[in-house]
């Protein structure tokens, strides 16, 4: 399975440190969209040994970032940890934020909190020459006071798309300087997602998921449109009820939400449900035994790493989802 990029856990992150060697320089200018390096080069592919070329990388919040030591990378999303291991570059990953699951060489990683709520100090005290982070790495001002410290900080856009995802795969690697490798993991992932693709079969009537994201009986939230779990549900065969019922990103967990949706299965991350106290616990909440997919207990659960990564791994994701979203409507 595949970790999604909308993890909600809360951390922090302390104490500070310098930056490392070389002189990389971050510039903000008027541009508003990711951009490729200027001049890059080719590199030999191979797992240990990654000598790319310097670039110039126009990220996705304008920052142009001039990149020329990759030999301690800090990641601020799982999904984008996920990326760089495969591009060659795990070796030079010296932290993380707490949403990397995978691989399990990062997992031992020095943790850095969460990128939703980035800290400075606890990013440089990992003496990083690059971190790399998305539209959704936050606080500017954290963001700002690591480029001020010296270290280049190349932030890339959250897909909500498949295109997006290979947007992205190809965008980071032509900021790490190995644009070759980025296209072959892209037609590597496209060649999964079309296998797995390949194992949705006709069906009278597309049925409704909903995913619930839940931390406990506190944080109930049903995902719409521009949220990654979108495309893996439409991709499955499925409609997203969420969306289709006028959801856009996030909104409460109500009664008459769920009613309204009507889902006849419902998705919610292993963790989530666990704090919810299973899966009688879910079914305790008002409104979810109203439902068809409440009714007929067509409960589905996926380890919050995994589900909510749009990653190099989706494909696993979406082919799991096909096969369990085939059994339950098939035990009805």
């Amino acid at each position: 399975m595949v970790r999604l990029t909308l993890s909600m856990a809360l951390a922090t992150v302390l104490m500070c440190a310098a930056c490392a060697s070389g002189n990389p320089t971050t510039t903000n200018v008027p541009v508003t969209t990711a951009g490729r390096p200027s001049e890059t080069s080719g590199v030999t592919a191979g797992p240990q040994v990654v000598e790319p070329t310097p670039g110039t990388f126009v990220g996705a919040d304008g920052a142009v970032s001039t990149i020329n030591d990759t030999s301690r990378i800090v990641t601020l999303s799982g999904d984008l940890t996920e990326v760089v291991w495969k591009l060659g570059f795990g070796t030079s990953v010296v932290a993380t934020d707490v949403t990397t699951v995978y691989p399990p060489e990062a997992v031992g990683l020095p943790v850095v909190g969460v990128g939703r709520f980035l800290s400075a100090e606890g990013v440089l005290a990992q003496a990083p020459t690059l971190v790399i982070g998305d539209t959704q790495t936050a606080p500017v001002d954290a963001i700002e006071q690591i480029r001020s410290a010296g270290v280049p900080v190349v932030i890339l856009e959250v897909p909500t798309t498949f295109e997006g995802l290979y947007d992205k795969v190809r965008d980071l690697s032509d900021a790490l300087g190995v644009p070759e490798r980025g296209a072959t993991l892209v037609q590597e992932i496209e060649s999964d997602i079309g296998t797995a693709l390949s194992k949705v079969g006709p069906v009278d009537t597309e049925p409704g998921v909903a995913f619930v994201y839940s931390r406990g009986p506190d944080v109930m939230l049903l995902f719409g449109s521009d949220m990654t779990t979108q495309p893996l549900i439409e991709a499955a065969g499925a409609i997203d009820v969420g969306a289709a019922s006028g959801v856009n990103g996030t909104v409460s967990v109500t009664p008459e939400a769920l009613v309204t949706a009507a889902p006849d299965v419902i998705i919610i991350t292993s963790e989530g449900l666990q704090a919810l106290g299973g899966e009688q616990g879910l079914l305790a909440i008002p409104g979810f035994t109203e439902t068809p997919a409440g009714r007929e207990g067509r409960i589905l659960d996926y380890p919050e790493g995994d589900f909510l990564t749009f990653g190099p791994r989706i494909a696993e994701s979406l082919e799991l989802l096909i096969d369990d979203l085939r059994a339950v409507l098939d035990d009805q």
